[in-house]
């Protein structure tokens, strides 16, 4: 099988396998992996294979409510027409008067951004992932595609520890002779949005190569100054993102942050970014390329717009010593158990703590630390509910939270009990960010701009009682 063209499992009737006439009482449920505001996801077994899936239950009438349906349709026909190793398997969907059901392969080892926090990625892997996900971009590209959200949480790990790309919602058609549905997932498009109505700079913009008009799509931190400046997007826009990628493995931060989006868009408009020590000279030169400003530079040297080949990109010395015609069946470099490590609290960023516990930090079965240090005074303790993603949905679950002061610092403490009580810092200091969503929600934010939200339960702390505390103790232990 050539990995690098479209495949589709045919049935008896000749039928593309992923719109064979199936109905969800052809599959026996085994159990539930995670439920959210507009869908939920299963383990599910096919009665007629025995294969088993994540099987994806979606509500339409909520898509159509929030204005989303087009997300899940352009998902569903992308997922169906490319196979990639690098890219979440789609094996079949099918939907019922108010369901969408996508059945997908099953991936519980987690994100990108969850591994790197967990451990120190060494030059190896860094350069094996920054090689994979080029690969998985290349071939979008040569299919016309473009992602338009790349960033770790967006990349799941493989039992094997290798990449694979998903949230497909997103994807924008820039060349639609490349893919035989370029047509129709315009017309999804047109069919559930309105027209973007022009801004100022739709009469400015000059013309890029490679680039056409689109909405203003994607997470804040990895865009493009051409989208930022003008409204405009092609497969440079995807490049970027590795140029932030790469960064981020290095330094486990992103090259624009700002906590002031005002000020994180003039970074990415001005190309601002520091050169960290801690980058070597071959991988900052790579991302020089990749993050400059003029998007057909990118391409590092001549390109063919025919078949969309990153070559050039591919023999940069970064990349020396990889092969790339062989990178799924190589195994992933090995990570030294050395590097396995609990991040230590930090005034500027969330701190994942391993469950390595001390005996001083058991935990009682409310997840509260029952044998506090006797500096360590907790201010408020509760229950919460906490928004996160699972298969690219969006769910809520149980987790138990507090405010605990230890040494004269605050931070804002909660565990996932389902995970062994497994807890996670953030320090309320000035680089954090805590506000009121309403509904019962809030949000919490990090030094790198990450974001919590979670939602009060009934007969428990309400939400605006820990938005009041967290802003307290935000503005007394500023630094």
């Amino acid at each position: 099988m050539n990995p690098d063209m479209p495949v589709h499992v045919q049935s008896n009737s000749k039928i593309p396998y992923c719109f064979v006439d199936l109905k969800y009482e052809d599959f026996d449920i085994i159990k539930p992996l995670g439920k959210g505001a507009y869908s939920e996801v299963v383990l599910a077994k096919n009665k007629l294979t025995g294969h088993e899936s994540a099987l994806k239950i979606v509500d339409k009438n909520f898509l159509l409510k929030e204005k989303k349906m087009h997300h899940a349709c352009i998902e569903r026909e992308v997922l169906s027409n490319l196979r990639h190793k690098g890219i979440i398997k789609l094996f079949n969907a099918f939907e019922e008067q108010d369901k969408l059901y996508y059945s997908l392969e099953v991936l519980t080892d987690g994100n990108l951004l969850e591994y790197m926090n967990r451990h120190v990625l060494n030059d190896s892997i860094i350069k094996f992932y920054a090689a994979e996900l080029l690969l998985i971009l290349e071939y979008l590209h040569q299919n016309g595609l473009v992602h338009r959200d790349v960033k770790p949480e967006n990349i799941l790990l493989t039992k094997d520890k290798h990449l694979k790309l998903i949230d497909f919602g997103t994807v924008f058609v820039y060349d639609h002779t490349k893919i035989d549905i370029g047509n129709k997932l315009e017309d999804i498009r047109i069919q559930y949005q309105k027209q973007r109505s022009p801004s100022l700079n739709d009469f400015e913009k000059p013309t890029i190569k490679y680039c056409r008009d689109s909405s203003f799509v994607g997470t804040s931190e990895y865009l493009c100054p051409e989208l930022v400046d003008y409204n405009v997007i092609g497969p440079q826009a995807d490049l970027w993102a590795l140029g932030c990628f790469i960064y981020q493995l290095y330094t486990n931060k992103t090259p624009f942050y700002s906590e002031n989006e005002f000020e994180l868009f003039n970074n990415i408009s001005q190309c601002s970014w520091s050169q960290e020590q801690s980058i070597p000279n071959d991988a900052l030169d790579l991302i020089k390329i990749l993050l400059d400003k003029d998007p057909s530079k990118r391409f590092h040297g001549e390109f063919n717009d025919c078949q969309y080949n990153y070559d050039n990109l591919k023999q940069h010395q970064f990349f020396r010593g990889i092969n790339f015609k062989q990178m799924w069946l190589q195994d992933v470099p090995f990570l030294n158990t050395a590097t396995i490590y609990k991040r230590k609290v930090s005034r500027i960023q969330t701190t994942l703590v391993e469950n390595n516990l001390t005996s001083r930090d058991k935990f009682d079965v409310r997840g509260i630390s029952v044998t506090k240090h006797k500096a360590d005074s907790i201010i408020i303790s509760g229950q919460l509910d906490k928004e996160h993603g699972v298969l690219f949905m969006t769910q809520f679950s149980l987790r138990y939270a507090s405010i605990v002061c230890q040494d004269g610092v605050a931070n804002f403490i909660y565990t996932n009990p389902q995970l062994n009580n497994k807890k996670r810092i953030i320090p309320l200091n000035q680089f954090t960010s805590c506000k009121l969503l309403g509904k019962g929600k809030f949000i919490v934010g990090d030094r790198n701009k990450k974001k919590y939200i979670f939602k009060q339960r009934e007969n428990n702390v309400p939400a605006q009682q820990w938005v009041n505390l967290i802003n307290k103790y935000i503005k007394s232990n500023h630094y």
